[in-house]
């Protein structure tokens, strides 16, 4: 018996047509984003539209992780029917080969669907190697569901202090249970947005390390403008709220000498010299008193960290638009601005164990640039891990309120790092 597939008609082939030019379209464009080397992009880096529209894409197949390989073979089972059906009869004088044509359309995305789907799934297993070698006990299929996974909510909002004209406020997630007799161990988690955009609000950390005995605050700062460049009180912002801690910490249930800073992205680029600062004792508040005792912060946990703030503007056009607003100007103006904002300025002996994260593929922060200050760490025998993951965007897998697998993985460095070096 021969199979012969029933015609479909036109609104039917178009709907098919379009969703499976969409899927493959999606698919080839998000996966070429993996291979090709991040300083390939360049020029497309130097328009604020492209260079956002590339770390959306990014981004998106970031918080889909195995859902990417479901969307490839749905594109390609689109373009297999299209390409197997023929076209309904319009004129019985016409020869058979008119009345059934084999449109290339449907053969083009059938094997162009099939290349974007196998490099989905090379792609997925090379992460999922990546993480299987951290050790994390990460699983390789999630999310379980795109765009979920990491809600949590925070038990209050606290007034941390007043930094000129601006209220400083935090939101506390605390452990269920008994605090120790000291208090609580506390996470102070700084948020990204390139230093301008952004608030505090729930990521992968703020519900994930309070269900395993830490406290987070979750903290807000004075955020760049046009006309107001933070180069420097940002850092002194979160010196306000550690201030705080070592003030009403005891009165919260957190224990003012076991504190830890996380940040991702710009607030890894403050977590780190917020931590280093502290243990050179060059950290002071925004808030009154500005002499107020700054406890020292004994580990850092800092995802795809903005560190490196003097090479940025040359090389994308949102890294300008932070020359701009974050610093006020460029290298060549500001030097003594750029030296206090890039971490490496303030590695001392004393600097606390680092833990950096990021993606290999990132258009925002560069993967380069965290790399190399990886190294410098070294080079100054400060305990540290760095973590590459292979193909992934700015926001290394955590972004978008999805639990991926390289988020699942991160939180459990993260919780191991806290154990390891008893904060």
């Amino acid at each position: 018996m021969t199979f012969r597939a029933r015609h479909v008609t036109p609104l039917a082939r178009h709907a098919l047509t379009t969703a499976a030019t969409v899927a493959i379209a999606y698919t080839l464009l998000a996966q070429l984003l993996t291979i090709v080397p991040v300083s390939w992009t360049s020029p497309l880096l130097q328009w604020d539209v492209s260079q956002f529209l590339i770390i959306l894409l990014g981004t998106l197949r970031d918080a889909l992780g195995i859902w990417n390989v479901v969307v490839g073979i749905a594109g390609v089972v689109c373009a297999a029917i299209l390409w197997r059906t023929p076209v309904a009869q319009r004129r019985r004088d016409q020869p058979e080969r008119a009345r059934h044509p084999r449109h290339r359309l449907p053969l083009a995305l059938l094997l162009t669907g099939s290349a974007g789907t196998l490099s989905a799934i090379t792609a997925t297993t090379v992460l999922a190697i990546s993480i299987a070698s951290l050790g994390t006990g990460s699983s390789a299929l999630l999310p379980t569901l795109p765009f979920t996974g990491l809600s949590s909510s925070p038990d209050q909002t606290v007034t941390v202090g007043r930094a000129g004209n601006t209220t400083l406020r935090a939101d506390l997630y605390l452990p269920r249970g008994t605090a120790p007799d000291a208090g609580w161990p506390v996470v102070v988690s700084i948020h990204g947005g390139g230093f301008s955009t952004g608030t505090r609000g729930p990521n992968a950390y703020t519900g994930f390390l309070p269900e395993h005995g830490y406290a987070v605050l979750d903290v807000d700062y004075r955020l760049a403008s046009s006309h107001y460049h933070p180069w420097r009180t940002q850092v002194t912002d979160i010196g306000c709220s550690l201030a705080w801690i070592g003030k009403a910490g005891h009165t919260e249930q957190l224990d003012p000498s076991r504190i830890a800073t996380l940040g991702l992205s710009s607030g890894g680029n403050l977590a780190v010299n917020a931590a280093y600062m502290s243990a050179n004792q060059t950290l002071t508040s925004s808030c009154d008193p500005s002499d107020a005792a700054i406890p020292t912060v004994r580990a850092v946990i800092a995802g795809y960290p903005a560190v490196d703030l003097s090479g940025i503007g040359n090389r994308s056009a949102i890294g300008r638009l932070v020359e701009q607003w974050y610093v006020g100007g460029t290298p060549a103006q500001y030097p003594e601005r750029y030296r206090f904002t890039d971490s490496a300025t303030h590695i001392s002996a004393h600097s606390p164990p680092t833990l950096i994260y990021q993606g290999g593929r990132d258009h925002l922060v560069f993967a380069d640039r965290a790399r190399s200050f990886a190294h410098i760490l070294a080079e100054h025998h400060i305990t540290y891990q760095y973590v590459e993951y292979p193909g992934l965007e700015h926001g290394a897998g955590d972004a978008n309120g999805t639990l991926t697998a390289a988020a699942a993985a991160s939180r459990q460095l993260a919780l191991d790092w806290l154990r390891h070096h008893d904060t």
